[in-house]
């Protein structure tokens, strides 16, 4: 795996934006307590250098000037000249005791690189270091009290060398934390292209690889692995579709291309051929009505037709369908009744669409219904909703069938030798769709009950 896709993965690009910011607040924190321990440790030596002025100022009240001389000069600590300096002077500047040579020219606190001498002068020592001094008046005499800043200045490289060895560390361990996540994702990534690739091959059964970390990409995975579940199903209908198309299409092709044959042959007997060119045009009819209700199917699918949704009253609607269709199920011995309404009873749709959905859901019970079948047409309101029905007494759909009605170009009749072209209840289903509205299939015991629920809508819909 290349490494410069690797370092080019968000994970690894994240993991260099986090190094950056931590070590910028790393920086900032490192010169906030580099500056407080500084003041802190000043301070200290400011008490140090108070504590040593007020016992010198004792002692000149009490002993005067050759006193004052003697004490600093009996200073001979070992560590005396290397973490303090006292420095006695009279009005002219002169040295008179300590082992400061020449006073600071700012009075009060400041900070030196000072070279230092022993307190006395049978003592051959020097020393250069920075330190820390305060300069004050002390009677008629100028007086100099200082610390060592060595231990400040060690102390403030520790922290400094602490920081930027948390920084280095941390750092170490973002990057690679960014690079390992990265090409853990990257991998990941991998498998899905490949994936794709071969679905895109051909190999429907293919999916994604989920792993249990169940982190972004398996999620995504496992949502895209139900997309290609949907899109396998859908190539499997496909294939039954173009299965079912190739069948319905070539039965009245062939019988259309029979009947031209034998019109053909009556023509050039000098025999009437009218009976066999009717023949031809039903078929013609029939195979017009076959793209027509694909077409239709397909526009409410893809929401390319019109919906005028308008206020629909029911009452005349479901009039008008029994009193069309109560003839030809009595011409089949069957009955037609509906179920008397609510007055003024009504739902937001198009009616036109609702017309045809009901009108198939009818034309279907005819047609699978025995002689004598009763087959009812109704509506109600229910909290919330609508709900319009069509039942019969016939033999109903098998459970295991009733979700399969609604493919395109299925049929119970595994031999497709039935009437019908398996289109009108994909067509009640592409429509109750774009009304959304909710179909559901139920056992009448005996026979089949077909519930259309819609919406209920505002009176103020109603009135639109």
């Amino acid at each position: 795996m290349p490494h410069g896709n690797v370092t080019s993965g968000a994970a690894f690009k994240t993991a260099v934006r986090a190094t950056g910011i931590l070590l910028i607040i790393l920086a900032l924190a490192s010169v906030g307590a580099y500056f407080y321990m500084q003041r802190q440790m000043l301070g200290a030596l400011e008490d140090q250098i108070a504590e040593d002025r007020l016992a010198l100022d004792q002692i000149y009240l009490q002993s005067g000037e050759t006193g004052l001389i003697g004490v600093i000069n009996d200073l001979r600590q070992p560590l005396a000249v290397k973490q303090r300096v006292i420095g006695l002077f009279d009005a002219s500047g002169t040295k008179l005791a300590g082992n400061l040579n020449r006073p600071p020219l700012r009075d009060g606190w400041s900070t030196s690189l000072l070279n230092i001498s022993a307190f006395t002068a049978a003592e051959d020592e020097n020393e250069t270091a920075k330190f820390y001094l305060n300069k004050d008046r002390i009677g008629a005499f100028t007086i100099v009290i200082g610390r060592s800043l060595t231990d400040v200045e060690v102390q403030q490289g520790r922290v400094i060398a602490a920081f930027a060895g948390l920084g280095a560390v941390m750092s170490v361990a973002f990057l690679l934390l960014g690079f390992v996540a990265s090409q853990q994702t990257l991998r990941k990534l991998d498998r899905m292209t490949r994936t794709l690739d071969r679905v895109s091959q051909g190999d429907v059964a293919a999916r994604l690889p989920v792993s249990a970390t169940q982190d972004q990409i398996d999620r995504v995975s496992a949502a895209m692995n139900l997309h290609l579940d949907r899109l396998s199903m859908l190539m499997q209908t496909t294939r039954a579709s173009a299965a079912a198309i190739a069948h319905d299409l070539r039965t009245p092709l062939s019988r259309a291309f029979l009947l031209i044959d034998r019109a053909q042959t009556a023509l050039d007997e000098g025999a009437d051929a009218r009976d066999l060119i009717d023949g031809i045009e039903a078929e013609l009819v029939r195979l017009n009505s076959i793209f027509d209700a694909i077409m239709r199917i397909s526009r409410l699918e893809t929401a390319q037709a019109e919906v005028n949704f308008v206020a629909v009253p029911l009452e005349p609607l479901l009039v008008d369908l029994a009193e069309t269709f109560a003839p030809v199920a009595e011409e089949r011995g069957q009955s037609l009744c509906l179920v008397p309404l609510t007055p003024g009873l009504a739902l937001r749709g198009d009616a036109p669409m609702l017309a045809q959905l009901l009108a198939n859901l009818i034309q279907n019970a005819i047609n699978h219904c025995p002689t004598g079948a009763a087959i009812t047409l109704g509506a109600r309101a229910e909290p919330g909703q609508v709900r319009l029905w069509v039942a019969d007494n016939g033999p109903g759909i098998p459970q295991a069938e009733r979700e399969r009605v609604f493919e395109l170009f299925y049929r119970i009749d595994a031999n497709r030798t039935g009437g019908g072209n398996g289109l009108g209840m994909a067509l009640v289903k592409a429509i109750a769709d774009r009304l959304g509205a909710q179909i559901t299939l139920l056992d009448a015991a005996p026979g089949l009950r077909v519930e259309v629920t819609f919406p209920q809508p505002e009176e103020a819909d109603l009135t639109a």
